[in-house]
């Protein structure tokens, strides 16, 4: 058996990838005041290239352009224009404000101190004070007219906090209300940092509901969460996102506990029983397909597909007659009002002998080395379709704290902010208008082009 290794070398690796040079930064002062100081130094050469040539014509016509400083006989008339030229370019010298680079030198680092120590930019809770990293941009803070901003982790904490889910149709969870933060009681159940509000989803999985149990299953086992367990048996999650934690962490909380995975089995504590599955295969998520799938065996060999992901990718990826559908983009679109992120969740019991022969093209199309993506794309495509609903998740991401005073005061100053996004449009729509990007006397205007052309067109 042979084993062969790929490892960049040189300039191909990943520090040397991401080692870029950084470039110069010239704020529009810089460029104005390169710009005049050419033409200053133009207009010098110029009156200097007049003078020396009316030095020439007075010479060559028997005058004396200077009675008193007489050209010697042995130097040429052109040698001597030449000396003339080059000593009216020292003389007037002084028209190149050469002083002034120097004061706006001391002007912008004045600035930057003025800046590191404006006690309104401190934050005491934080203890950070402002910090101006550069003495060349401060200038430049008067012409900025757009600010583009990503939404998570920026605008808001990137904290996620799983408050809603609907189950069968049938939505739990109270929300405390747009924003704010929780002071009233929960119900506390297995994590001691997730308080969830709604005593009837507790009781109905203490009780074994089976949709429950399916529910919470699926979020125990759909996804890429890697566990850690400390010396004192407290366990940690590392994920990529901070969705996948939370729900993580809401599974744990309500009996189903992930524990340790490897590239063949998921362990889960259900309900206080170990349970181990099979891992079949892993659809990982992609910003194009908008999901993520498992196939995994259970331990009384019943193979089923996972999936979660938006709801309008899994929605059509439904079995025809899926009579939650409706009931079920009803409470999608309260979540999306109150500005929570929402996740669809489904399931697809499979076959064995099928499960094998579509394992074996997954892995021809893993190594194949034409057509790969399409190939794997075209296979997900074929088992990740006549899915069964189990329900909706709803994750709240808060703001950061003084969002809207701040987005409020840069609009005062004529800035226009742009929020980037993946959310749905109604998500979107209602952080804008908690953060106060949107205010209530604008008018909004929805492009749903998805084309260059399409996009135009609507603007027209």
């Amino acid at each position: 058996m042979s084993v062969f290794f790929c490892i960049p070398l040189g300039p191909d690796t990943k520090l040397m990838q991401n080692s870029g040079t950084s470039t110069f930064k010239r704020t529009r002062i810089d460029c104005m005041m390169n710009i005049l100081v050419l033409c200053i130094g133009g207009f010098l050469v110029t009156i200097s290239a007049i003078l020396s040539v009316w030095y020439f014509f007075f010479e060559t016509t028997d005058a004396a352009f200077t009675v008193f400083l007489p050209r010697l006989p042995d130097v040429s008339v052109e040698l001597s224009s030449f000396l003339i030229f080059c000593s009216y370019v020292i003389v007037l010298n002084t028209l190149v404000p050469m002083s002034l680079y120097v004061s706006l030198e001391i002007i912008c680092f004045g600035n930057s101190l003025f800046i590191n120590w404006d006690r309104d930019m401190y934050c005491p809770r934080t203890n950070t004070p402002a910090r101006a990293r550069t003495t060349k941009l401060s200038e430049e803070l008067g012409q900025v007219k757009y600010i583009l901003s990503d939404k998570t982790g920026t605008l808001t904490r990137n904290i996620m906090t799983f408050i809603k889910c609907c189950i069968e149709g049938k939505a739990y969870g109270e929300h405390l209300g747009k924003w704010e933060p929780s002071n009233s009681s929960g119900h506390q159940i297995g994590d001691s940092n997730f308080i969830f509000h709604d005593p009837n989803l507790v009781e109905l999985v203490r009780k074994g509901n089976p949709e429950a149990q399916a529910f919470f299953r699926l979020l125990a086992l759909c996804h890429t969460v890697m566990s850690e367990e400390k010396e004192d048996g407290e366990l940690i999650y590392q994920a990529q996102s901070p969705d996948e934690s939370a729900l993580v962490t809401a599974a744990r909380s309500f009996g189903f506990e992930f524990r340790s995975r490897t590239p063949e089995t998921i362990t889960l504590m259900e309900m206080g029983n170990k349970v181990i599955y099979d891992l079949v295969a892993v659809l990982d998520f992609t910003n194009r397909r908008k999901r993520m799938s498992v196939i995994v065996c259970s331990p009384e060999g019943k193979t089923t597909l996972l999936c979660k992901g938006a709801d309008t990718v899994v929605f059509e990826r439904l079995h025809s007659f899926n009579h939650l559908k409706e009931a079920t983009q009803e409470h999608l679109n309260k979540y999306a009002q109150d500005g929570l992120r929402a996740l669809v969740l489904s399931s697809k019991q499979l076959e064995e002998s099928y499960v094998q022969g579509w394992k074996e093209r997954l892995h021809e199309a893993s190594i194949a080395m034409e057509g790969r993506e399409e190939r794997l794309e075209e296979l997900f495509e074929e088992i990740e379709k006549d899915m069964t609903l189990l329900g909706a998740t709803a994750v709240e991401d808060e703001l950061q704290e003084g969002v809207p005073h701040t987005i409020e005061q840069l609009g005062q100053a004529h800035i226009k902010i742009w929020m980037l996004t993946g959310d749905q449009k109604e998500t979107a729509e209602n952080i804008t208008h908690a953060s106060k990007i949107l205010r209530a006397e604008m008018t909004t205007f929805v492009v749903q082009g998805k084309t260059l052309q399409e996009v135009k067109k609507e603007l027209q």
